[in-house]
């Protein structure tokens, strides 16, 4: 496929979804059209352009996904917790008393 009609096409998807936002950020829902590209699987065609030879179509899709699809919320069963000079890992301690045996 011409690279510059993905560029292109990747230029209009991305007014259609800045639009889409600045409805939802009126209204106070979620974007119309963003969910709109999830359920007929664009994402997953935007995700495949990241893959691209071209760097420029890779970056307009990257863009893309980091700003109109990327979750906004971290999980807190992922995320570590944090003290004022590192990050803390924890993990179910479910070690026996004495050890494990092998």
């Amino acid at each position: 496929m011409d690279g510059k009609i993905v560029q292109v096409a990747l230029n209009g998807l991305e007014s259609i979804l800045r639009q889409g936002e600045q409805e939802a950020k009126a209204s106070g829902i979620v974007n119309p059209y963003s969910v709109m590209i999830e359920e007929c699987y664009g994402l997953d065609k935007i995700e495949f352009l990241q893959s691209h030879e071209n760097q420029e179509i890779y970056q307009k899709a990257f863009d893309i996904i980091e700003h109109f699809f990327g979750s906004e919320e971290e999980d807190g069963k992922i995320a570590p917790d944090q003290n004022a000079e590192q990050f803390q890992f924890g993990a179910q301690e479910n070690v026996p008393m004495g050890g494990f045996q092998f």
